[in-house]
């Protein structure tokens, strides 16, 4: 049985969706509220708004706020995989450049760092905490596993990763033509830093 929504806008009622593609929306609006707000800044009532959707319906959809959270934790964690990583696995002899091509496309769509950094910023609660570790866990294994690849150089991979990150979510990308700083720091670090700029 497919569940459909209605939503009433100035009088009008919106077409019939699909319940799998409201849950679409209410995710794609849940990670820019999320990633600008957090778990407990971030409003239910402004994800439903941006999702043309009624509050209750909203909790239909998610029965909680925390549930939506983790929802949005995992699909940014789906797309790493499916952009970064599996690049990665299919590049062959050496899948560092590969991944940090990757990475750089990944930065330039800044709510998904943010939302990274969120998430190990709610880390404070188990369940988050859990996700986190398992994901994190299972990027780091994944790449060690790559040709050419081992404990060390994937933690360098990944520490390199983590710093571009907080670049992106301090948007040094935007700022680098008017900041040297920013941009020297965007240039240093080898090639990760030279595909992320």
């Amino acid at each position: 049985m497919v569940t459909v929504y209605y939503l009433h806008v100035e009088g009008k009622r919106r077409p019939r969706v699909a319940a799998q593609q409201r849950r679409e929306e209410v995710i794609e609006a849940a990670l820019a509220e999320f990633a600008h707000k957090g778990l407990h800044g971030g409003s239910t009532i402004n994800i439903a708004r941006q999702a043309d959707l009624s509050h209750p319906n909203l909790f239909r959809l998610f029965s909680t706020k925390k549930e939506l959270f983790v929802t949005v934790l995992t699909r940014v964690f789906e797309i790493i995989d499916r952009e970064m990583v599996q690049r990665g696995e299919a590049a062959g002899s050496d899948p560092r450049p590969a991944m940090s091509n990757a990475w750089g496309g990944l930065m330039e769509r800044r709510e998904l760092m943010l939302m990274l950094l969120q998430g190990y910023a709610a880390s404070d609660d188990p369940d988050i905490r859990d996700l986190m570790h398992r994901s994190t866990r299972s990027v780091f294994e994944r790449v060690e596993a790559m040709p050419e690849m081992n404990a060390d150089t994937a933690h360098r991979f990944i520490a390199e990763g983590a710093l571009y990150m907080m670049a992106s979510a301090m948007d040094l990308p935007a700022r680098a033509a008017e900041d040297p700083w920013a941009d020297r720091f965007l240039a240093s670090g080898g090639s990760q830093g030279n595909t992320s700029a």
